[in-house]
């Protein structure tokens, strides 16, 4: 967007490019790796691999279907940096039949004008599980299956009568895939000629990628005794074979079984509120006449771990220290035979939980409570249960990193939503309350929570805020800050320096031109103003050559042969949305050019306003000379960019609010970058001589109630505000 002319340098400011020598390229190699702990067949083929390139920002800057498409003879082109290469094969689910999830990871750094060859294996990245029945299974038992789970999501089973169309069900051939969760269980499940069913389980742990389960069932020997059988099951994982034989017993009288307290009648499965604080009693009951082998309390709740409650806790024979946990935590359990501890062979227990429920805050729990008797016979219960808030609803959370506004989080307790529900807000310092709009909250009727989105605060402010209803006014407070609003020195252009004929007083050296020494030849400051002064921007020739007029914020830093250096940005940590203020424009028609804009000859000259933020670790050296320029497109710096192009003729000045559209609604800026040029494609020469934009009496808006409802969609068109 410059050049200098002779020691008299006449620049332009705009247009950006990345020169030759600031990319790399990148060929790929991927490889399959398909070993198992168990062999699994292969069909021989090489797998295509999908691949994804992902910058230091964590965005995908190329995705191909296909890995052998980026290779040494097609390279892929990337700017210098740091980039994460993901390749995989299949989709990466929670639990699905037939879907093997192969994937790779790889870093690797790009330097300039050099190929990177990289190679990337692929290994199985889940858990394969499959099953193995005798063809006389049948005989004895008309109906068998084992469904198989990773504690997380769905449960896949594997049938002798698979329903059709169902996805989660199949045949002994198929193999289900899971995601490493570190835990696999399985369940058998079979039925008698009579009609009797029988259940066992098994639970591994320390489940690892790259692994394969495979279950062999074989039958036993009738035991005319007492009419059971024994299954024999062999868990083959290339490790020691590990078998165990198990008992049939269709002697459904003596199943072991749990039940609850009186007043205390939740339903397996079945979600049920309690109120906060709750201390009616809350027990469990467990029978198994044949006696108890196992009893464990098992859960998925972050909550429940950071009180320091494990995940599986086996109560049958625990040593003291889990008794001393458990107790801790208000969990109780006694054996309901007179004997001194809870052993293995106990034919029931009570499991109290009073104390533990009733010290739990607000929010959505589930415990499963499983016994095992003697014969691997068990019942199981799920707890699922709410402890809900004795006000209407509750302040859960303000997201407050703006200036001029936050979004506020409630929750509500009963349905439908208490009449009268809202926000009161005010400064933390303040006596008196207001009351949020309630027509502008969102309700979430599935979660019961409600949200909302308050304009107009004040930047560098502490708030506080509650949930009210008709009938509650929660005392909960929640406090948050809003950040800062910065702004620019002499956004008005009214200041003027005599030294360096810049709009910079005295102690505030932001603003600069590309043109150095020339710049009162194409930048200069003009009455002709909305109010006090304007910036005055035309583009002239110098030594047969095209100079845009423009000025930046940054620094002018000396001479690079027919160009020049320039350091782009000030510091600035603010996020302003949008960019407010005056131009008038005065284009000539495109007298002088040069490629690659040769094509635009005889067309209306246009001018440009250029705004955006960055998080760079100082200010970018533009260079001229070396056509290094910031490449507003794909630079990861840039968290939110702003642009004004126009060709209009104005007799009047024009007001705009330009929005500044972020990528990014998380990193905080380190630099701002304020530009204006009077030919927008001044960098390249080209423009047309005498074309004049006046600019005057910038500012930053923060405050989305002072933008149109499309302005405020266009600046967080990218991401959510939130």
């Amino acid at each position: 967007m410059m050049v200098a002319l002779s020691a008299s340098v006449l620049l332009s400011c705009n247009r950006e490019v990345i020169m030759p020598g600031s990319y790399g390229f990148l060929s790929l190699n991927a490889e399959s790796d398909l070993s198992t702990d168990i062999i699994v067949k292969s069909t021989g083929e090489d797998m295509v691999f999908a691949v994804d390139i992902k910058n230091g920002a964590g965005q995908t800057v190329v995705h191909s279907d296909d890995h052998r498409t980026i290779n040494s003879e097609n390279p892929a082109k990337l700017p210098v940096g740091t980039y994460e290469i993901t390749a995989y094969n299949g989709e990466n689910l929670n639990a699905a039949f037939n879907n093997p999830y192969y994937e790779g990871k790889k870093k690797v750094k790009i330097m300039p004008d050099k190929v990177q060859n990289v190679e990337i294996v692929c290994a199985l990245a889940n858990t394969a599980f499959s099953v193995e029945f005798p063809e006389e299974f049948a005989t004895y038992f008309p109906e068998y299956e084992v469904s198989v789970t990773n504690g997380r999501g769905d449960k896949l089973v594997l049938s002798n009568q698979p329903k059709a169309g169902n996805p989660l069900e199949e045949g002994f051939s198929a193999v289900a895939y899971f995601a490493v969760t570190g835990t696999l269980s399985w369940e058998l499940t079979v039925k008698n000629q009579e009609g009797g069913i029988y259940r066992t389980s098994q639970v591994y742990e320390d489940v690892v990628a790259k692994s394969h389960y495979h279950l062999k069932f074989e039958l036993g020997p009738e035991d005319d005794a007492d009419g059971a059988a024994f299954i024999k099951v062999i868990v083959d994982s290339n490790m020691d074979e590990v078998s165990h034989e198990v008992m049939l017993d269709f002697d459904n009288t003596s199943m072991p079984s749990v039940s609850t307290s009186a007043g205390f009648s939740p339903v397996s499965g079945e979600s049920m509120s309690i109120p906060i604080g709750n201390a009616d009693e809350k027990s469990f009951s467990i029978s198994a006449p044949q006696g108890l082998r196992n009893f464990r309390i098992t859960h998925n709740n972050d909550y429940f771990t950071r009180q320091g409650l494990p995940q599986s806790v086996e109560l049958i024979g625990a040593p003291a220290e889990t008794e001393a946990l458990l107790s801790g935590l208000g969990i109780t359990a006694s054996q309901t035979i007179q004997t001194k501890a809870i052993a293995e062979g106990s034919k029931g227990l009570s499991l109290n939980l009073t104390s533990f429920i009733g010290s739990l805050p607000v929010g959505e729990y589930a415990l499963k409570l499983m016994a095992i008797d003697m014969k691997g016979r068990f019942d199981d219960f799920d707890l699922v249960f709410e402890v809900i808030s004795d006000v209407d609803a509750e302040a859960v959370s303000a997201k407050a990193g703006w200036a001029a506004f936050a979004q506020l989080k409630g929750r509500y307790f009963q349905s439908p939503a208490p009449a009268g529900l809202t926000f009161q807000i005010k400064e933390k310092s303040a006596a008196s309350w207001t009351d949020i709009d309630a027509g502008a909250l969102q309700i979430d009727e599935t979660t019961k929570t409600f949200t909302t989105i308050v304009k107009s605060l004040k930047a560098s402010t502490t708030y506080v805020f509650r949930a009210v209803s008709a009938e509650d006014k929660e005392t909960k407070e929640i406090e948050f800050t809003t950040s800062a609003a910065e702004t620019l020195h002499n956004l008005s252009f009214d200041d003027w320096s005599k030294s360096d004929k810049m709009p910079n007083a005295e102690g505030y050296a932001i603003w600069d031109s590309a043109n150095s020494a020339g710049a009162a030849i194409t930048t200069s400051p003009s009455t002709e103003a909305v109010r006090g002064k304007a910036a005055r921007l035309e583009s002239v020739t110098a030594f047969g050559l095209m100079a845009a007029g423009n000025i930046f914020t940054g620094k002018f830093v000396g001479l690079a042969g027919l160009g020049a250096k320039l350091d782009w940005g000030v510091p600035f940590t603010s996020r302003p949305i949008a960019l407010r203020g005056y131009y008038k424009y005065a284009p000539k028609a495109i007298d002088k050019v040069k490629d690659p804009y040769s094509d635009k000859k005889g067309q209306t000259d246009e001018s440009q306003i250029l705004v955006f933020l960055t998080d760079w670790t100082g200010p970018f050296r533009v260079n001229t000379s070396e056509k290094t320029f910031v490449d507003l497109d794909n630079d990861p710096g840039i968290i939110a960019l702003g642009q004004l192009n126009s060709s209009n003729t104005d007799k009047e000045y024009v007001q705009f609010t330009l929005p500044i559209v972020y990528r990014d609604n998380s990193r905080i800026p380190t630099h701002i970058v304020l530009a204006a040029a009077s030919s927008r494609y001044g960098d390249y020469f080209t423009g047309g001589v005498g074309s004049v934009l006046l600019i005057d009496e910038f500012e930053f808006v923060y405050d989305p109630a002072e933008l149109t409802e499309s302005e405020y969609n266009t600046v967080f068109s990218k991401v959510d505000a939130f």
